[in-house]
């Protein structure tokens, strides 16, 4: 792969998303906002790793498989604390009732090469 990734198409598609997903005003401080942000460091990072040479690829590998262990010890630690996994749970819900989001996630699993869920 050569030049730099364009990834304005999935940074607008998480633009769209935030202020359905957002409940502080797009203060940046509520779930969803924080998990949208999480979710554009992380196609940013896979983006870069993906357009390097394969040497650097296989060290940013394993820096990914790290940074997903992080990731899942503080999911893992956040959804302990029973009010922020009530909130996840009504994001979640409030996503997967909403035809346009579902759209935008598809669209962005796509983009991903992931297969979207089912619903």
């Amino acid at each position: 792969m050569s030049g730099p990734v364009d990834l304005s198409e999935a940074h607008q598609a998480l633009d769209r998303l935030r202020p359905q997903l957002c409940h502080c005003g797009l203060k940046g401080e509520c779930l969803g906002c924080k998990g949208l942000e999480m979710v554009r460091r992380q196609l940013e990072a896979v983006a870069a790793a993906a357009s390097q040479p394969v040497l650097l690829q296989v060290a940013q590998e394993a820096a990914m498989k790290d940074m997903a262990a992080q990731f899942e010890g503080m999911a893992e630690k956040l959804m302990n604390d029973p009010e922020i996994r009530r909130a996840a749970e009504t994001m979640s819900e409030r996503v997967m009732h909403d035809p346009e989001t579902q759209r935008l996630l598809e669209e962005l699993m796509k983009r991903l090469g992931t297969p979207p869920p089912d619903s």
